[in-house]
């Protein structure tokens, strides 16, 4: 079990490793495997934050953007390749709702679901490895992936960034990034209406 705490004090004196802690958070939220059990959004927002004293938000934005396009296409030819037994390898041996749900939720929503799911936390690590398992086109898959990942990771990295920035200046004014807070609420109004329409 992650000690998420632990990880951000280490992080803190050892600054040399965010990038790989950028990296690293975005791919275990991405990843099939591990991002159902193991939630690493909240990870990936504070580990931003710090990042906001050593590395530029293109960078961080970038490596975020990176980790997680690895993560889905690791994930989506795990579930090609295993697509005839893939229920019977953990965690779906446990938890064999988990893979039907991921089926049902694609069957339903074809690729416009598996853009969407990419921002719904519970379904978000299931859709890569379900669309390899059900033998998605993977041009489509990838065309997808390609613009959802650098939109999660625009999502998932840039309000936590710019709130460590303004934790770290003294100078700014309360209201200086009033438009950036107002733009980060409709995000997250517009991603809870989402989460609730593809139920």
């Amino acid at each position: 079990m992650f000690e998420f705490n632990e990880i951000i004090i280490w992080l803190e004196e050892n600054p040399e490793w965010i990038a790989l802690g950028i990296v690293g958070a975005s791919f275990i939220e991405s990843f099939a495997l591990i991002g159902i059990i193991i939630p690493g959004v909240v990870l990936l927002a504070v580990i931003a934050g710090l990042a906001s004293a050593s590395l530029s938000i293109y960078e961080v934005v970038f490596l975020a953007y990176i980790a997680s396009l690895i993560s889905d296409i690791v994930s989506f030819f795990i579930g090609y390749s295993l697509r005839n037994s893939l229920s019977n390898f953990w965690p779906f041996t446990n938890h064999p709702e988990f893979l039907h749900n991921g089926k049902m939720f694609f069957k339903r929503y074809g690729m416009i679901g598996l853009f969407v799911g990419k921002f719904i936390g519970p379904i978000r690590p299931l859709l890569p490895i379900t669309a390899g398992s059900l033998n998605m086109n993977k041009k489509s898959f990838l065309s997808i992936e390609l613009f959802s990942c650098l939109l999660w990771a625009l999502i998932y990295t840039v309000p936590g960034y710019y709130a460590g920035q303004a934790v770290a200046s003294k100078n700014n004014s309360p209201f200086e990034y009033i438009w950036f807070w107002i733009g980060i609420v409709v995000l997250l109004v517009f991603i809870r209406y989402l989460s609730k329409k593809f139920k």
